[in-house]
């Protein structure tokens, strides 16, 4: 309980993470006879809540997506710089996460079928090195994403400007010699949102971006949990829940 009381500092997002890993070990120990009881599954013991509130993350509006690309496309990257407007275009086109994206390789584009496998992430580690992981955030995380006219193209174009890695990835590092970690992509996307003159929150937003238009799209909320590769529809139907409610209107009118 007290360990709980000193995590409050983080976001809410690291507690549960947190908390989650505690209560697999606690259950593993307790499936292996190492503990007598799961103490973790009595009714006092709750997941903390965080001390500072919740970030707001939300999608582009139409609009600011518009002026986003146009910023992006119009960006000259200085001489043996590294670039990272392919990466932030596929996530607004797949709504794939950072980590995946820059975790491709040439063996998970299938251009036949015109779908992206995503089988793994980047991911950090101790020291905050950050390590190529054969498998992503979830078990939810493996999935067959679409890929549309713009992705195929981005990624054609990858491919073939692609140099030799000791990870065989798509997108790498070649300065450092070393995987590129979404910090790396975050700080790009914020100059990118300055340029545009629209509100930075974050770079997961263009994620949020994608599934917004897949939303007014009309895609079913357990398509669109598939492609995001969540585990639950209910972190998809919560997620985008204002979302959801703006198309309460158009749905009555089809109706």
């Amino acid at each position: 309980m007290r360990f709980f009381e000193e995590i409050t500092s983080y976001s809410n997002t690291m507690i549960r993470k947190v908390f989650a890993m505690i209560r697999g070990a606690f259950k593993l120990a307790y499936e292996r006879g190492i503990i007598d009881t799961d103490l973790i599954t009595h009714h006092s013991i709750k997941c903390p809540k965080s001390s500072k509130s919740d970030r707001e993350v939300r999608g582009l509006t139409e609009n600011e997506q518009q002026k986003f690309i146009h910023a992006l496309m119009k960006h000259k990257v200085p001489h043996g710089r590294n670039t990272y407007k392919t990466q932030l275009l596929l996530e607004i086109y797949t709504g794939m996460r950072m980590g995946e994206i820059n975790a491709l390789k040439p063996e998970d584009i299938n251009f036949s079928e015109g779908y992206i496998h995503v089988g793994a992430t980047i991911s950090r580690g101790l020291g905050s090195r950050n390590f190529y992981k054969p498998h992503p955030k979830t078990a939810a995380g493996v999935r067959d994403v679409p890929m549309p006219m713009k992705a195929r193209e981005l990624l054609m174009e990858a491919l073939m400007e692609m140099k030799p890695n000791p990870e065989g990835l798509i997108f790498y590092d070649h300065n450092k010699d070393d995987v590129i970690a979404t910090y790396q992509v975050c700080s790009f996307y914020k100059r990118i949102c300055e340029k545009a003159g629209i509100p930075y929150y974050g770079q997961h937003s263009l994620r949020h971006t994608f599934a917004t238009r897949c939303i007014e799209a009309d895609i079913p909320p357990l398509v669109l949990k598939k492609w995001l590769g969540h585990t639950d529809i209910n972190i998809t139907l919560s997620t985008y829940a204002d979302v959801f409610d703006r198309m309460h209107l158009k749905s009555v009118s089809k109706f």
